[in-house]
């Protein structure tokens, strides 16, 4: 079960869909619960990859159709109370997922399991961004984090950062594992620089391309514009930044004019269309304002940096130090425009360590990060809960 509306609220959607489709191609039949993208009121269903997808309606608009309707709660406990499941999954603990899953869990007597994804309690995510809706709900998120995740037959963070906040709330260590978010590097696949850029317009094979892929928010922005400024005006080539995806922010006022020309902003785009931004690109770009949750939440879109495979330069939070460090697949820096802009810099002028860190992310995402992997290591999570439980 998902807090989030279909193909569209998040990346937590996709990490379930990934892992459900993975598992169906085991064998596995899998149902996964979200919020509907349009209907108030019906039930939808449809099959995607072996992954039964049902979508319940929410009486809900804005940022609180995101998990909080007791109207959308109760549907999945109708819907599901006498299904056969053997397991139940729930990522995340907001209530249209906690309060169906523990008592789908007691009275079939099915393990449960959560995946703790995000930080959306007191210090998280919500109130880090400044949101109303985050300030109002981060005692409430505060609490379901404190108290459901405990509940869990076993407790599945993504990244070490929330493994240690699951154990400060006394979860036996036996009882949690780390589980990242996948690549997909059958969809995502690497294509040589110049024949990308073949496909795109308006970019010359000597222009020296830099990539920010999906969602940028403005504590972000600034760090991202003030760094390629510094960039730009230490090159002797033509420079441009793009943003691929939908960014779902007016960036416009965080860049002087003088340097406008020099942005491109794509808009929604196909899997194939993105596979092609993200492989025309030199570096790929992951600037962010180190906070208490950013240091603390995976962020996703560096699996599509990951299999593609391009350098990645990113501020330095302590949920990617590991990889970074084992990996050697870009450079990690402080989150200022200076330090972050030199790191590009350096880079830039290095086309051999470019290539060894293009040959690593390719590397990581094909194998220990790759969702065949991933979820391989999740069904033996399954089993042995299973196996203990009989």
């Amino acid at each position: 079960m998902t807090h989030t509306i279909a193909w569209s609220g998040g990346g937590i959607f996709f990490t379930a869909y990934h892992q459900g489709r993975y598992l169906a191609k085991k064998g596995h039949h899998v149902t996964l619960a979200c919020i509907s993208r349009k209907s108030r009121f019906r039930i939808s269903e449809s099959i995607s990859e072996g992954v039964k997808i049902v979508e319940f309606p929410d009486l809900l608009w804005g940022r609180a159709r995101s998990g909080w309707d007791i109207w959308d709660s109760l549907l999945r406990v109708a819907r599901f109370i006498g299904n056969d499941f053997d397991i139940v999954h729930g990522y995340e603990s907001r209530p249209v997922v906690s309060l169906p899953g523990l008592l789908l869990s007691k009275t079939g007597h099915r393990p449960l399991f959560f995946t703790w994804a995000d930080w959306f309690g007191r210090g998280g995510k919500g109130q880090g961004r400044g949101h109303i809706m985050g300030k109002l709900t981060a005692p409430i998120e505060t609490f379901f984090e404190n108290n459901i995740y405990p509940k869990a037959d076993y407790c599945i963070a993504m990244g070490e950062p929330l493994a240690e906040r699951a154990r400060s709330l006394g979860i036996p260590k036996e009882k949690i594992g780390v589980l990242l978010h996948g690549c997909d590097p059958e969809r995502m696949r690497p294509m040589p620089r110049d024949e990308a850029r073949r496909s795109l317009p308006g970019l010359s094979e000597e222009t020296i391309a830099l990539g920010y892929l999906g969602v940028l928010r403005p504590e972000n922005a600034e760090l991202l514009f003030q760094s390629f400024r510094r960039i730009a005006s230490r090159m002797n080539r033509p420079c441009r930044l793009i943003l691929i995806g939908n960014t779902k922010l007016n960036w416009r006022p965080y860049v002087p004019y003088a340097y406008s020309n020099e942005i491109q902003e794509t808009g929604w785009l196909s899997y194939k269309e993105i596979n092609n931004y993200l492989s025309g690109c030199d570096l790929l770009l992951l600037p962010l304002r180190k906070e208490r949750w950013t240091d603390n939440v995976w962020p996703s879109k560096i699996n599509d940096y990951l299999s593609v495979g391009r350098p990645i330069v990113s501020t330095k939070i302590k949920v990617l130090e590991p990889i970074f460090s084992k990996y050697n697949i870009g450079k990690l820096c402080a989150d200022n425009p200076v330090e972050f802009a030199d790191s590009c810099l350096s880079l830039l002028h290095d086309p051999t360590l470019q290539k060894t860190m293009s040959v690593n992310a390719r590397f990581l995402a094909e194998g220990e990060l790759s969702w065949k992997t991933i979820v391989s290591v999740l069904e033996q999570h399954y089993l042995r809960i299973l196996r203990n439980r009989s």
